[in-house]
Formats: structure tokens, C-alpha cells, sequence
């Protein structure tokens, strides 16, 4: 059995409200999402994660702190942060659902960017995509993921169903709607400023 890991006390972070305490997986996921490819097993919020950047122009060895790249805000790696959205860069949020897995995603990525593209591989159906800046898009990100943690609502998908990571992003359709989680990026937009028009 993995050992959770959490330095919240006795306030945890949306993760491990969401979970209970932060798992191993839950932090890999994050990682990869970061860009980087863990090499020793998750150490723990405080100390530095022995990782390979994912980036096929760089794969350095890197150190990244778990705080610093718990939201991907400028990637894992310090060389080249290729994973990253940075806050003036052309982004887009987007809403996946998963017949087979009963399964809802929200997630960002760079303008451009072949993120949903190897979901939709996996069998993610594109539901909805609107452009904004990276820092908008980060922020409407954190307030579905913050609702949902709310709500105490489960994953969609286990770390094994999600090979290119994001399964944290991830909620249960059974718990969850396709309807109300269109509502909750709806709302998230609305409270962001995010004109709905720009949906697609």
C-alpha cells in the first residue's frame, strides 16, 4: 500500500481535501504534468524531486521543488520550461468527457499545443474549448478544481487510465453530471470575467 504524504495540518491543500492526505500518484501526476518525469519516489512538499525534463530538445536532470510545480505555472525544468504557461501566453481551457470511464476533465494548455490531441487519442471527446491569456486560464482552472474539492467529488479516472497525465483533473460522471460540470466552467468563466462567447 502507498504511503500518503501531507504537511497540511491542520488546513491541507485542495488536493488533499479532495483525497485525504497527498498520495505518491497524485503527486507524479502533477509532475508530468510540469514536465518531468519522476526518478526517486515523491519525497514530500519540502524537499527537492530528483526528475528528467519531458522536453525531447532538453531532457536535463532537474530538481524541482512539489510547491513550485504543483500548478505547472512555469514548468519543471529551469533550462527550458517547456511545459509551462506563463502568464502572458495564448492559452485555452477545456472540457473532456470520457464515455468509457465515466469520466469529466478540465485542463488548460498552450495555444498550439498537442495536449488535447493525445487525450483525445486515449478516447477524450472535446466538448469545449475557449482562448484566454495563461494567467485567465489558470484561474479558471483552480476555480473548477476548487468546487469540485469542494464537493468532496472522486476522480474520473485512476493514474493508469491517464498516460499523459491529468488524471487530478479529472471527476466522476456519476457524481458529476456532463450538464452541471458545462455549468461549473460556465460559472468559472463568469467569475473570471471570461466572456461566454468565445466557447467552442
Amino acid at each position: 500500500m502507498k504511503k500518503a504524504i501531507c504537511q497540511g495540518q491542520p488546513k491541507c491543500c485542495d488536493l488533499c481535501r479532495r483525497n485525504g492526505a497527498m498520495r505518491p500518484e497524485v503527486a507524479e501526476d502533477l509532475l508530468r504534468r510540469a514536465g518531468g518525469e519522476p526518478l526517486v519516489s515523491f519525497p514530500g512538499v519540502k524537499e527537492k524531486w530528483s526528475a528528467r525534463c519531458l522536453n525531447g530538445e532538453c531532457r536535463r536532470e532537474i530538481e524541482p521543488w512539489f510547491e513550485s510545480i504543483k500548478y505547472a505555472g512555469t514548468g519543471a525544468c529551469v533550462y527550458c520550461g517547456g511545459y509551462g504557461i506563463r502568464a502572458g501566453d495564448e492559452a485555452l481551457v477545456y472540457l473532456m468527457w470520457h464515455e468509457g470511464h465515466a469520466a469529466g476533465k478540465v485542463g488548460i494548455a498552450k495555444l498550439g499545443s498537442r495536449r488535447t490531441a493525445l487525450h483525445q487519442g486515449k478516447g477524450w471527446i472535446l466538448d469545449t474549448r475557449v482562448w484566454m491569456l495563461g494567467a485567465q486560464a489558470r484561474a479558471v482552472e483552480r476555480h473548477v478544481l476548487d468546487l469540485w474539492s469542494s464537493l468532496a467529488l472522486p476522480y474520473g479516472v485512476s493514474p493508469a487510465n491517464m498516460p499523459y497525465a491529468g488524471f487530478t483533473e479529472t471527476v466522476s460522471l456519476d457524481a458529476r453530471p456532463l450538464d452541471e460540470i458545462r455549468r461549473d466552467l460556465a460559472c468559472a468563466l463568469t467569475a473570471e470575467g471570461i466572456p461566454t462567447l468565445r466557447i467552442s
